[in-house]
């Protein structure tokens, strides 16, 4: 290619919108992010509408939420680690931070059921009171999305596994830009289901109590 050939290709590059230099994977996950948070917000503002409209029973909030609140900030914490293990080249480490984000996601879940037991046993079901529904509903849809991810984290843990294995498999893993860019998306959609969470449990506190 000539020096003008050249030029003229970097000068496009450099004219180029930042967006189109988005891979478009990741431009998928911001806008399945974008419709989650729009959906999650939709049943905040119907919640607040819906306030003046029912009549409301108060109850004892279950602390095992609180509980597993922690645990998911845990699983932020090491999925964030372990894309930071895969940039270090660090095989054992992003194994290791992957099983322990797998078991704390798994473990969230199993507190979030833990909840709902205790909801019913205060008296509280999904068919009852408006409030106690709507906990329902919100800690239910989020954790289906936990579960989503947790099936994709267990398919890279299998991989890593299976690849870590074998030296060349191992080595050639570490310079796949493809990999990089699963574990990013990975990374980026537990930040969100933890930050999620985050929203609902305190939007779901400052209007209860």
């Amino acid at each position: 290619m000539s020096d003008e050939h050249k030029k003229s290709a970097i000068q496009v590059d450099e004219q180029e919108p930042a967006i189109y230099k988005i891979h478009p994977h990741k431009m998928m996950m911001y806008f399945g992010i974008a419709s989650l948070s729009s959906l999650f917000i939709g049943f905040s503002i119907a919640y607040l509408f819906s306030k003046g409209l029912w009549t409301w029973e108060q109850f004892s909030f279950p602390k095992v939420f609180l509980l597993s609140t922690i645990v998911l900030a845990l699983s932020s914490v090491t999925a964030h680690y372990a894309l930071q293990s895969y940039l270090h080249d660090k095989a054992e480490q992003l194994r290791d931070m992957l099983k322990w984000t797998l078991i704390l996601s798994l473990l969230f879940v199993g507190l979030q059921l833990w909840g709902w037991k205790v909801l019913q046993d205060l008296g509280i079901y999904l068919s009852g009171t408006p409030d106690g529904s709507f906990l329902y509903l919100l800690s239910g849809l989020h954790a289906l999305h936990v579960l989503a991810g947790v099936i994709f984290l267990y398919g890279s843990y299998k991989a890593i596994n299976r690849k870590i294995s074998d030296p060349v498999e191992e080595l050639l893993f570490f310079e796949d830009p493809s990999t990089k860019r699963r574990l990013e998306l990975l990374v980026t959609y537990w930040h969100f289901v933890d930050i999620l969470w985050f929203y609902l449990l305190f939007f779901f506190l400052f209007n209860h109590l």
